[in-house]
């Protein structure tokens, strides 16, 4: 049972103006005009544990609902990779927190190294210190093996925040991902002197060309115009995260579904023009968000801070609860792909492997389908989004003259390597060979189709029917996977599944089989056991039906 207080309905931080180095020296801002203060994203009130799907989430609900677990299964769980986050002021009491959140969530004690740029703060900040807690439980929870970086910028000024970048774009290498859960609009940004956007970009040029991958909070305020967006989640180098309201289903835990969430900050950048990836969608601009993750206050996650064990629980939600956890998963791709992204945004928006996020508004803009600026391009489907950057999906494409018609096949098929299954779209269009009319055409989705061992590799085969006269046809296809190479064949014949059923059976193989070395014009020849249209029964109608024996029938 879980208890609820509603507190403080936004925490707004703040960065200031100190430098970089050890130890702290204080620093004139230039021409005597005080730096604007950084806004972090952070709602939270006071809760306690949950049953499992009911909100606040825990890590097991989130490993759950975003479909974590098979990564894990498969000992995907980032170890050797390093998650660098940045804070302003710290949690005095994160030691404490983390070891009790741990304990409450069966979560080993990660390796946790605090770097600070100034020097230790003279100051603490409540709200800065539950997002540092946050941000640190969170970003362990999805990646419990990895080494986490804290750098503690000495308050929330921007030149104090610039110094945390600087300071893991100078000093920390070996970063696998760096998660910053704060922004300032991009009109607030001083344009001159050290702490531009512009100077601020080239550190994360020098992160990404390293492997770093970079990710920022969207923001919680929504959206009143279309040109008002948080930086550095605009910076074309860096993964802008949306929010969502994520419902899971209540004793289960297991993905219910999602709305846009009203705080989700999102719009257009007034710096940056339209980079390669984004061509095509919102304006010409380089538009917010790219991918979201559940940020809604009545379905956050429950967090610990104050040093008070489980007397201090509390559901936190804003856009900062993703960006440490979408970091996270990124950490856990680098190790299952061996190697670290660096700008990574090219390769999301070539996937497929998201929630949809189809409905819900941040006040100016609208979810549908596709990406969409609140939602971006959705919130991970975990285990399949990682596959995809390690597993390329197979291209389907084949044409065929069959029947009189011309039957065309394209897709493109995704595996799973870690819930060996696939998934992906297909289109089958078929047109008379000689006026050219399309005669049918569908867009199927194929999903889940499970992958069976081979004796050096996997393969799943599946047969969609095609409807046409005088026999009924089917798109035979075959995806192969052997390591990291992935194939796809398809092939067009006369409809496998000669009885009917909803996959190729017994009944199927025994009429082929039956009707063996039998030729059109022979007294018991079948028309529909002659699979290749040869106008002979053979070994090439023997060898389709046995080898999609079992093949689901999608129509």
């Amino acid at each position: 049972m879980r208890r609820l207080s509603r507190l403080s309905p936004f925490l707004l931080m703040t960065l200031s103006l100190l430098g970089l180095g050890l130890p702290y020296v204080a620093r004139a801002e230039p021409h005597g005009v005080a730096l604007p203060n950084v806004q972090h994203p952070l709602v939270y009130r006071s809760a306690s544990s949950s049953s499992p799907g009911v909100p606040p989430y825990i890590p097991s609900d989130i490993w759950t609902g975003y479909d974590f677990n098979p990564l894990y299964a498969h000992g995907i769980n980032g170890t050797g990779t390093r998650i660098a986050i940045i804070d302003a002021y710290g949690d005095p009491a994160l030691s404490s927190d983390l070891s009790t959140f741990d304990s409450l969530m069966g979560l080993p004690a990660p390796t946790l190294n605090t770097y600070y740029p100034d020097g230790v703060p003279r100051t603490v900040d409540s709200g800065w210190a539950l997002e540092t807690a946050l941000d640190v439980e969170w970003a362990h929870a999805i990646a419990p093996a990895a080494t986490l970086d804290l750098v503690v910028a000495y308050d929330s000024s921007l030149g104090s925040i610039y110094d945390g970048i600087s300071f893991v774009a100078v000093h920390l290498t070996n970063e696998t991902v760096l998660s910053m859960s704060f922004g300032l609009s991009e009109s607030q940004y001083p344009t001159s002197g050290s702490y531009t956007i512009a100077a601020t970009h080239q550190l994360f040029v020098t992160m990404t060309n390293r492997g770093t991958t970079p990710f920022a909070s969207s923001g919680d305020d929504g959206a009143s115009t279309c040109c008002n967006v948080s930086y550095p989640a605009s910076d074309p180098l860096v993964v802008a995260v949306g929010g969502t309201s994520l419902n899971l289903g209540r004793g289960t835990g297991n993905y219910g579904s999602e709305t846009a969430w009203s705080g989700s900050g999102a719009g257009s950048s007034i710096v940056y023009t339209k980079p390669s990836w984004q061509q095509g969608l919102g304006d010409s601009m380089r538009d917010v968000t790219d991918v979201s993750y559940d940020a809604d206050p009545n379905t956050g996650v429950l967090v610990v801070e104050g040093g008070c064990g489980t007397f201090c629980e509390y559901e936190v939600g804003g856009t900062s609860a993703g960006s440490p956890q979408w970091a996270a998963l990124i950490a856990l791709a680098s190790q299952a792909a061996h190697t670290k992204f660096g700008s990574i945004a090219s390769r999301l928006y070539s996937l497929t492997s998201y929630h949809d996020i189809t409905s819900g508004s941040d006040g100016y803009f609208t979810a549908g389908n596709g990406w969409d600026y609140p939602t971006g391009l959705g919130s991970p489907d975990a285990s399949e989004l990682v596959s995809s950057l390690i597993q390329p999906p197979a291209q389907v494409q084949d044409s065929t003259l069959i029947e009189g018609l011309n039957v065309t096949v394209t897709g493109n098929l995704q595996p799973n390597i870690f819930t060996s299954e696939v998934s992906g779209p297909i289109t089958v269009v078929a047109a008379n060979a000689t006026s050219d009319a399309v005669v049918f055409a569908k867009n199927f989705t194929i999903l889940n189709i499970a992958l069976q061992n081979e004796t050096s590799s996997q393969m799943a085969r599946f047969v969609i029917s095609i409807p046409s006269t005088p026999y009924l046809l089917s798109a035979d296809i075959t995806l192969t996977v052997e390591g990291t190479k992935t194939h796809a064949q398809a092939i067009v014949t006369r409809r496998v599944n000669i009885s009917g059923g909803p996959t190729v059976n017994i009944n199927d193989v025994s009429t082929v089989i039956a009707e063996y070395d039998i030729d059109v014009g022979s007294p018991g020849y079948n028309p529909l056991a002659d699979l290749a249209v040869q106008g002979m029964i053979n070994i090439n109608d023997v060898t389709i039906v046995i080898a999609y024996y079992d093949a689901p029938l999608f129509s």
